[in-house]
């Protein structure tokens, strides 16, 4: 095995360092930006390394570089940031703030892009037969192809949006707004 170059083992140190602070890998032009190198050059050192043995990546994976023998320590989903509609009747246009999820929660064929979240409370009614209570914050998904029973969604009849609980098989309706995918409630 070849030994690895003073550069490459700068790029080493970088990336260890940067899981350590940021809990996720760089990506490439994170390395090159740092190092004030070409992309393209920071893919040759990534590559060499990765034949040194010295680092190891999923290929097709987003930010998957890591040294060898730091693998249980980086998470494998990342959070993610979705909209947060405080506004009455508004869950589309500018949202009010962001929320951050732990995508780890979430289903893995769910997007982030089609989540929006939504503080209960903000619209008129709430299935009957569940635990929910105002101020729980519903990460609400958006795709739903198929509603089954038990699923609890958010739909718009009306001018007031309600949360219902599906009963039967059904496609998604015109009013549908969302699957109800996550329920989060703040500490008191």
């Amino acid at each position: 095995m070849k030994k690895i170059t003073k550069r490459q083992f700068e790029i080493a140190g970088f990336i260890r360092d940067f899981i350590g602070k940021n809990a996720i890998s760089p990506t490439l032009y994170d390395i090159a930006e740092y190092f004030s190198i070409k992309p393209s050059t920071a893919a040759a050192h990534i590559a060499a390394l990765e034949r040194k043995r010295v680092i190891v990546r999923q290929k097709g994976r987003r930010r998957s570089i890591r040294p060898v023998g730091m693998g249980s320590s980086l998470p494998q989903k990342l959070p993610v940031c979705v909209p947060f509609y405080l506004k009455k009747n508004s869950f589309s246009g500018a949202p009010s703030s962001f929320y951050h999820v732990d995508a780890s929660l979430l289903p893995g064929h769910v997007r982030a892009k089609d989540l929006f979240a939504v503080r209960l409370g903000v619209f008129n009614s709430l299935p009957s037969d569940s635990d929910m209570t105002p101020g729980d914050i519903l990460i609400v998904w958006t795709r739903p192809e198929r509603l089954h029973p038990g699923m609890i969604v958010l739909e718009r009849s009306g001018t007031a949006p309600s949360c219902r609980r599906v009963q039967a098989d059904s496609e998604p309706g015109p009013g549908l707004v969302g699957q109800v995918i996550a329920l989060l409630r703040p500490l008191k």
